[in-house]
């Protein structure tokens, strides 16, 4: 009864294990597979507990069986195997420390979920910055959504644009006027190269068709505080994910957008991909 006491509670912490790479390195295993190297780490270090070269030689077993579909594959494996490892591998040795005064199963569960729980939480911090470091490093392809006209755009995720619209707090982004001035409406456009910010801004010079979609946007800059016309976008996918409702601000300086973007979006964009990156890997 000890012997496979030891096999179940190795191969539930093994399976923690091996699920965690799985997802982290994004390598596909199919469950029956992970559950089959589990058992196989599980049985020969219950075999082996105190051979260091049984342990080492199961470790690479396993982790070949889980992952070993190229060599490649497998090598990738390795480091996030000995990462998530050393997270388990404390509440594994309290286990085998205290099995012999386990009364019950609540002990070995509450082990178990703490350290399903641990890597959970590892998991998602780790994806999290990858996604992050992706979402800063390159564009992005979007369509936005603009009176009945649909228009590609590359965006850029700023992280330092945290601009909203006063009234209803929606997030407010950036697109180069250039982008988007042939796919304007033309006499939306020429009001809006005659429009002038000043004092007392209105919108009562925009055609009245439009002026349902306009606000009145605060922008803050090195030179000072300034107006600008926001205007409300029907929808906007971003890597084909919806972004919330929101605004959009028309610039003239797109040359100095990163990446060669035409569009930045804001700060609350980079929630909506990372939100649908745990979604994809539950």
């Amino acid at each position: 009864m000890y012997g496979e006491l030891m096999i179940g509670i190795n191969m539930l912490f093994n399976y923690a294990i091996l699920s965690f790479t799985n997802k982290v390195g994004n390598h596909q295993t199919s469950k029956r597979r992970l559950w089959g190297a589990s058992f196989v780490g599980a049985f020969f270090v219950t075999l082996f507990p105190y051979s260091m070269l049984a342990i080492i030689f199961t470790f690479l077993g396993m982790t070949y069986i889980a992952f070993g579909q190229t060599i490649e594959n497998w090598k990738s494996s390795l480091l996030v195997m000995v990462i998530a490892s050393f997270f388990a591998g404390g509440l594994l040795t309290l286990v085998y420390t205290n099995v012999s005064i386990v009364k019950s199963n609540v002990f070995l569960l509450f082990a178990i979920g703490l350290t399903y729980l641990s890597l959970y939480v590892v998991k998602v911090k780790w994806l999290d910055t990858r996604t992050m470091n992706k979402l800063i490093s390159y564009t992005l392809d979007s369509v936005v959504k603009l009176w009945g006209r649909s228009i590609p755009l590359k965006v850029f995720i700023d992280t330092g644009n945290h601009c909203v619209e006063p009234l209803s707090g929606n997030p407010v982004h950036f697109i180069g006027l250039e982008a988007v001035k042939e796919q304007l409406p033309s006499d939306f456009l020429v009001a809006l190269e005659n429009w002038k910010s000043g004092s007392s801004p209105n919108l009562l010079q925009f055609p009245a068709p439009y002026q349902k979609d306009l606000r009145l946007i605060r922008l803050q800059t090195v030179q000072g505080a300034a107006w600008a016309v926001g205007i409300k976008f029907e929808s906007w996918l971003v890597d084909e994910q919806p972004l919330p409702a929101g605004y959009i601000v028309l610039t003239k300086e797109q040359h100095n957008y990163p990446q060669g973007a035409s569009a930045i979006l804001q700060v609350s964009a980079m929630e909506v991909m990372k939100e649908e990156r745990r979604m994809a890997t539950c």
